[in-house]
């Protein structure tokens, strides 16, 4: 129970921390090159609301392979934020900053100035990569079509309400009066989807070849294979030592008798 509630633990923040960076970075790009928001303050709560809230409390509840129940007992002085969920996070919130502001500037360079329609595609993106996203960190190890959909249903239920949610915001006119939000086509929506989807094909690519940079497990791994070679160079260090001391002392005890 307690390895399964470590794991899920790191999936959750491994979630958040890559919502967060990804929020604050393009706000952050903006305000540096003096560049109009993407988007507006409601927006921006409503992505607060959706992101710390279902979908990523639902990740808390993701059933744990046997894998890692059968594993170990890890060590209590493992950290829960490693330096490969790190990596996970900083790459997954680039490439959606990097998504969002390629839609918001393909819309800027229409008219040259921010219209709801502008604001409406990048929210509708941000939360989109997002969405994909926590599907994604589900698991650590695992790529996501070697996940089962119907494993978490809590997962299900949690993402199908949120996009709900996000089409009401969109669709619905007194929504979109208070989010300042216009209607999309279903080809803006197919667009947004096929963009989102990046993120998942950035994930596959972490897991399949760079897992000794982003798999937690490896670098534990490495980190043991690194701390245990260590201790054993110690260890012959100072058994040489020790034979060097019983030598000299031999020696000094075969003078003192001649």
């Amino acid at each position: 129970e307690g390895k399964g509630i470590f794991f899920n633990i790191r999936n959750f923040l491994s979630f958040q921390l890559s919502t967060s960076l990804a929020a604050l970075t393009m706000a952050s790009i903006a305000s540096v090159f003096g560049l109009p928001n993407p988007l507006n303050a409601m927006q921006i709560l409503w992505i607060n609301i959706i992101m710390d809230g279902p979908p990523a409390q639902s990740l808390g509840v993701e059933p744990v392979d046997d894998k890692i129940l059968r594993a170990k007992p890890r060590s209590p002085n493992d950290p829960i934020i490693t330096p490969a969920l790190l990596r996970r996070c900083i790459t997954s919130a680039a490439l959606i900053v990097f998504v969002t502001l390629r839609v918001f500037s393909n819309e800027l360079t229409h008219d040259g100035t921010v219209s709801r329609r502008d604001t409406t595609m990048t929210f509708m993106t941000f939360v989109n990569c997002d969405l994909v996203h926590a599907y994604a960190c589900r698991h650590s190890e695992r790529c996501f079509y070697e996940l089962s959909l119907w494993s978490n249903p809590s997962f299900l239920w949690a993402v199908g309400m949120s996009f709900v949610g996000q089409l009401l915001v969109i669709y619905w006119p007194p929504l979109q009066a208070v989010f300042q939000t216009e209607s999309l086509s279903v080809g803006d929506l197919l667009y947004i989807l096929l963009l989102s989807s990046s993120v998942l094909g950035l994930d596959t690519i972490r897991k399949i070849y760079f897992q000794s940079w982003f798999s937690d497990v490896h670098s534990q791994q490495q980190t043991k294979y690194s701390s245990s070679s260590s201790s054993k160079k110690k260890s012959s260090t100072t058994k040489s030592k020790k034979k060097r001391i019983k030598t000299s002392a031999r020696r000094r005890r075969r003078i003192m008798g001649l």
